[in-house]
């Protein structure tokens, strides 16, 4: 058995073995690729996307599908032919596209974001501080410190943006929030840095709450936050905590679809005179937004742009 090859630093290297086929040929393909040594492989069809629906695509079968599969280096030349001869062997309804194959680095990706990454200005107070830059925060200003190293938001999004400055104004010291489809916990960290004194973070991605803790925890405030994989509706993860009326903020950047299905509950939740802020639909799909937060109770109701995304806030009245 060929050991397999690691760099300098320890870590392991890899090859990506890259084909093309027919959408009904990528199963076998793929079992080839596994059967060659490949240890990850992953089958990408060729998609149309529905411009009038939110991560809707139809697959398309009338262009060649993509077939990936990641083997431990070194893929020597024996191996290579050895693939190619199983690949030749078998029984397939269309072409085959020419083999490629990948050497792929270790990277670095942590060391890399330093590159691109600054300290970030949202709204009047809130910063957005890498771990390795230095800054002096302004008596007025929110820091919110991450790594983007691990799974955290980086704000950089338009549409957490619009969320970060939009609770600027809603986030009273003292006050309640409730955190729909948390993700990292940005959000989250935001209105507790901005004075709440308790939020609640939920997303139906139950390896998101180990990751809101974790950045919870960095930013000092993990007393403040409680995270739970769920959401509204019988997805509660508090059975002994009423979700009517269980904050005075609710923030929901969700797309545009979930937003619209999931308004009635989201206005519920908010206490009389509280406020939502909602995103993650795109500006041209805000006048409908604003229409159903008029019709599910909101008043007062406001859209924010951005270039191509837009942020909803209302109150619900007293």
């Amino acid at each position: 058995m060929t050991p397999r090859r690691t760099t300098a630093s320890g870590t392991s290297s890899w090859v990506e073995v890259i084909l093309r086929c027919d959408a009904a040929d990528a199963e076998m393909v793929a079992d080839s690729l596994r059967i060659a040594g490949a240890e990850g492989v992953a089958i990408e069809p060729a998609i149309l996307l529905d411009d009038d629906a939110d991560f809707t695509y139809t697959e398309r079968l009338d262009v060649p599908w993509t077939v990936r599969g990641t083997v431990p280096a070194p893929f020597e030349t024996a191996a290579r032919r050895a693939l190619r001869r199983h690949l030749a062997a078998l029984t397939l309804q269309g072409p085959l596209g020419r083999m490629r194959v990948i050497d792929v680095r270790p990277e670095q990706w942590s060391e890399a974001w330093k590159r691109f990454f600054g300290v970030l200005h949202l709204g009047e107070r809130t910063v957005i501080r890498p771990t390795w830059e230095r800054y002096r925060a302004k008596p007025h200003e929110v820091v919110i410190d991450l790594d983007p190293g691990t799974a955290f938001g980086t704000g950089q999004h338009e549409t957490t943006r619009l969320c970060l400055e939009a609770l600027e104004g809603v986030v009273a010291p003292g006050c309640t929030v409730l955190d729909v489809g948390a993700g990292s916990g940005i959000l989250a960290i935001a209105a507790a840095k901005h004075g709440a004194r308790r939020v609640r973070a939920i997303d139906l991605d139950a390896s998101t709450v180990a990751v809101v803790k974790e950045n919870a925890e960095r930013n000092g405030v993990a007393q403040k936050i409680t995270a739970a994989a769920g959401t509204l509706g019988e997805a509660w993860p508090w059975p002994r905590t009423s979700q009517a009326k269980c904050a005075e903020v609710v923030v929901a950047n969700i797309s545009s679809i979930a937003v619209r299905a999931m308004l009635p509950a989201i206005v519920e939740a908010v206490k009389p005179g509280g406020a939502a802020v909602l995103s993650g639909f795109l500006a041209v799909d805000a006048g409908t937004i604003v229409r159903a937060a008029r019709r599910a109770g909101l008043h007062d109701v406001t859209r924010h742009d951005g270039v191509e995304w837009s942020c909803v806030v209302g109150r619900r009245a007293k």
